[in-house]
């Protein structure tokens, strides 16, 4: 256990580790930054300090002056040294109710991330800071499609990342550093077990056979986001006379400014757990320069036609405990409509709003990370280089995609729902997941909807676990109807559904996913499906558990269902086509021993 170390003395104690110096770079080439204030520990942070990675140093050279500059390299950890508590700051409220989170705290997992600026080709040089010394066989890139270029000198990692107009984002992962995750149970209320902690939950002495892997990850995490530089039209003037720029430190005053952008220059600001960026009405953009790291989830009430949320910083929940609700003392309270989202606000009536997001990382979301209310059915969002880390507790999903929502180069490590399709006209392409214990990849279920024309592509499963059939597992899902007032859904009742609606006109296609998976879907059609292709799909490899329907874990299915008056829906042109497990082509001859399909044999689905 490590306590709260000073960065440039703990560095500067390791042989070939880069000094504290804020050795950084700001050209047209390549920006990289860099914080003073990082601590080392497995406690909560000072407020105005930011958590760095106890493990990992980054560094990065551009290919022209192969001068190797510092890149802060943050961490992340499950409940951000909190413990599992109910009330703000105070350690002692500790609960044994579930917030998500079963082993991980336990087995001391950790992710880390640096994020960098670039135009052209870059090295990056990943270097152990517990004098481990890395070899070319001894870690893997993910996505393993990437194909990065690497070497190995010295001890260190050397990665070249080529230029894309899109940015790359990897998740760079060690041998001795993998952590398997072993189901405890087909109960749905059990969890993985651990062999680590005896103290903590579901310890065992020794993993037997009746434990089955299901799932391979890093126990310390470690991405890297390369992004292009930022356009010029989403960077605010901040000498203009509609501009607040935060001072450092504690945030005040964003409720009562009469300012229309809110820019967030480098440095570190809070909310604290009892406050967050509740904005007046007059603000509709909000900048999070690169380097800037802001603890706290924001509200907007503006009514502008254009929203943005721009620049690369990081907007950071760490503060707040598991579904913190301003009207609850910002408390853990177990309820949907009140506690934070990361991202928040409400559409006026009637009016077309675009909100357009560009940059920023999200770290530890204390529920689900975005939502706006209103009227969305006008209400779009053009997302793009993305990234959400920390998403450990339950409910950490992904945005919501409302209608003629456009989302791209995206990194998702969710623990519910993470491609969220509830409405029409959506594209979402070039995302990269690493998954929770919780709800499928790609949702697109609990409630009968009225959806059409999407297009899902490119998207890169690193990663994804589930312990149970309890979890809805999967990478593509239509869930049972949800109830919000038992917070719980029915999944054997099949009388659910609505015959007047319809889901039409979906493609999913390019998907991959590595290491161990859960089936391809589970789809409770709550309305008459219509046209959809599911395309050009790999899984490595399957779980092997069965769960407490009786029924293996990695079991696709799609049952008949019924409105409550006994009509069926109706399922066609359910296409699937190109589906690998491993080296195997699944065939309709093969769809049940290769490709562990089900569906209800009235259902008009093809499989070539």
């Amino acid at each position: 256990m490590w306590g709260i170390l000073n960065t440039g003395i703990l560095l500067a104690g390791i042989a070939g580790a880069t000094s504290n110096s804020n050795n950084t770079v700001n050209n047209s080439k390549l920006q990289t930054w860099w914080h003073d204030s990082g601590e080392i520990t497995r406690s909560p942070v000072q407020p105005s300090s930011v958590r760095q990675s106890h493990l990992y140093s980054i560094q990065v050279s551009n290919s022209v002056d192969q001068t190797y500059y510092d890149s802060f390299a943050y961490q992340t950890i499950p409940r951000n040294g909190q413990g599992n508590i109910l009330i703000p700051n105070d350690l002692t409220s500790t609960t044994t109710a579930s917030d998500g989170i079963t082993i991980e705290a336990a087995i001391g997992m950790t992710m880390s991330w640096t994020s960098f600026l670039y135009s052209a080709d870059v090295w990056v040089k990943v270097h152990r800071l517990d004098g481990f010394g890395i070899e070319s066989d001894t870690f893997v890139i993910r996505p393993t499609t990437l194909n990065l270029t690497t070497s190995v000198a010295g001890g260190d990692l050397f990665i070249q990342v080529p230029y894309s107009e899109r940015g790359s984002k990897f998740s760079v992962e060690f041998n001795d550093n993998l952590f398997d995750f072993r189901d405890g149970c087909s109960n749905p209320t059990c969890s993985y077990v651990q062999d680590t902690s005896a103290s903590g939950p579901y310890y065992v002495d020794e993993y037997d056979d009746s434990m089955p892997l299901m799932g391979v990850e890093p126990l310390d995490s470690l991405l890297i986001f390369a992004s292009p530089f930022e356009d010029e039209s989403l960077i605010p003037n901040e000498t203009s006379d509609d501009v607040l720029v935060v001072p450092e430190g504690r945030i005040s005053g964003l409720n009562t400014t009469e300012a229309r952008i809110v820019i967030f220059k480098p440095g570190v600001y809070y909310a604290t757990a009892t406050d967050y960026l509740n904005l007046s009405s007059t603000v509709d953009w909000l900048y999070f320069a690169p380097g800037s790291y802001v603890k706290g989830a924001v509200e907007f009430h503006t009514n502008s036609a254009l929203i943005q949320a721009t620049g690369h910083g990081v907007l950071s929940g760490e503060q707040y405990v598991y579904q913190a609700d301003p009207t609850y003392g910002f408390q853990n309270h177990n309820v949907d409509a009140s506690p934070l989202r990361m991202w928040k606000g409400t559409v006026p009536n009637g009016q077309k709003t675009t909100w357009v997001v560009n940059g920023p990382t999200v770290n530890s979301p204390p529920f689900n990370s975005m939502d706006f209310y209103g009227d969305t059915s006008a209400f779009s969002v053009a997302c793009t280089d993305y990234k959400q880390v920390g998403g450990y507790f339950g409910q950490t999903d992904g945005m919501q995609a409302y209608p003629g929502s456009v989302f791209q180069d995206i990194f998702y490590h969710t623990n519910d729902d993470t491609i969220k399709l509830y409405h029409s006209d959506v594209t979402v392409s070039n995302v990269v997941v690493q998954k929770g214990s919780t709800a499928p990849i790609i949702q697109f279920g609990w409630a009968a909807r009225n959806i059409s024309d999407i297009r899902v592509s490119d998207i890169n499963i690193i990663h994804s676990r589930w312990n149970s059939n309890g979890s809805n597992p999967g990478i593509i899902g239509s869930n049972n109807l949800y109830d919000p007032s038992t917070a719980s859904t029915s999944a054997t009742n099949t009388s659910t559904a609505d015959t007047y609606s319809s889901a039409s006109n979906i493609v999913f296609s390019n998907i991959r996913s590595e290491g161990i998976s859960g089936p391809l879907m589970r789809i409770y059609a709550l309305e008459n499906l219509h046209n959809i292709t599911v395309s050009n799909v790999w899984v490595e490899e399957f779980g092997s558990c069965d769960g407490y329907e009786n029924i293996g874990i990695s079991e696709s299915f799609m049952p008949a269902m019924t409105d409550g008056n006994g009509n069926n829906i109706t399922v066609e042109g359910f296409i699937i086509e190109d589906f690998m497990v491993g080296d195997k082509k699944v065939t309709l001859d093969t769809a049940s021993t290769v490709g562990n399909l089900y569906w209800n044999p009235d259902f008009d689905v093809t499989i070539q």
